[in-house]
């Protein structure tokens, strides 16, 4: 996820060097090498560079710049490093302190001015790929997950950064359509387990929002909801309202339905409707012919498996040929046994 660019002035830090051995003297002039992690996609957001000068003699001090860029031009706009420091040495252990643009693409390169004026420049070196800053782990299952734990545990991950920049702080948040269920800032750990019970037969979702001492961060968010179950038999019959709505959306292709049969169960149908109320495709029965459930809950995946629908109980935005219906509003009818309907509208965007 890309966070806010911001140009980093002195963002690296010389670590230490040596002067080389007297170079041969058929080396004519002056080249500077950058030596750095050869990976398509860094192993830190904070890689350590090695800038060698060679055919200079015993020219002192010489003025190092090391660049980093999100462009090969380096352009001003482009620069995320541009760090000059005065050295003796010949080799230059350069340790980058600040983290690059989370899953930015880099480029690198530096410059040595001797004591004459004149400049030496390195080839460049690029493109790079940063690693994503953070990444959630569990639940994260494009499809939904579901839980038969009231109280989750969350994971995450950061990608690694030089102790200059860290440590990490995170700070998580659980929502309801929305609306903020639960929050916990300062975490230094990668892993959150609820501090309360959540709510079972409830579509959730979480972030996470990770901050650097320096105040840059970035935030993350599930891609689809996570739900808990609730193992005993409900006690009443109830159509929960259809998730994803309205769809299809960006980790959904299909809407789910849920639905509790209270003691002792009974006969189901399930249709969606068009505004006129005919029906557009019929749910239960489905190609099976099973009317008749027994008292349980229904439409949710099973814990573990990665997803939070039964493929059984959606709808994919078709009638019963086949076609693809018109984008609009339409209603899903439930009843069970003789008890009157109950109805949950419906919100197709199409295709």
């Amino acid at each position: 996820m890309p966070v806010a660019r911001r140009r980093w002035w002195g963002a690296a830090a010389l670590c230490g060097g040596a002067a080389l051995a007297s170079l041969p003297g058929a080396l004519r002039g002056q080249t500077v090498i950058v030596d750095g992690p050869a990976t398509t996609v860094l192993p830190s957001l904070t890689p350590s560079l090695v800038v060698r000068a060679l055919g200079f003699g015993n020219v002192r001090p010489l003025r190092v710049r090391v660049q980093i860029a999100t462009a090969v031009d380096f352009g001003t706009a482009s620069l995320v490093v541009d760090s000059s420091f005065t050295t003796s040495d010949t080799t230059m252990a350069v340790q980058i302190t600040h983290a690059l643009p989370s899953e930015g693409t880099v480029f690198w390169r530096a410059s040595i001015q001797g004591t004459s004026g004149l400049v030496a420049e390195s080839s460049i070196t690029g493109p790079r790929t940063v690693p994503p800053w953070l990444t959630l782990i569990s639940p994260s299952s494009p499809s939904g997950d579901i839980f038969d734990v009231r109280r989750p545990l969350f994971v995450w991950r950061s990608a690694r950064i030089t102790p200059a920049a860290g440590p990490w702080s995170y700070t998580v948040e659980i929502t309801n359509a929305g609306r903020p269920e639960q929050a916990a800032a300062g975490i230094l750990d990668t892993t959150f387990r609820a501090a309360t019970n959540l709510q079972a037969n409830t579509s959730y979702r979480w972030s996470v929002r990770a901050t650097l001492p320096n105040g840059n961060s970035v935030r993350v968010g599930s891609v689809a909801s996570f739900v808990v179950i609730d193992p005993p038999l409900p006690t009443t019959t109830i159509l929960y309202q259809n998730f994803p709505n309205p769809f299809p959306s960006a980790s959904a292709f299909s809407t789910c339905f849920w639905f509790d049969l209270g003691e002792p169960g009974g006969e189901v149908s399930l249709d969606v409707l068009d505004l006129r109320g005919n029906v557009v495709r019929t749910i239960i029965p489905a190609l099976d012919g099973v009317t008749r459930f027994a008292a349980g809950r229904y439409g949710r995946g099973t814990p573990g498996a990665g997803s939070n629908c039964d493929n059984r109980f959606v709808w994919d935005g078709t009638a019963s040929d086949g076609r693809t219906v018109a984008p609009g509003v339409y209603v899903a009818r439930f009843r069970s046994g003789t008890g009157a309907p109950t109805f949950r509208r419906i919100l197709f965007n199409g295709r």
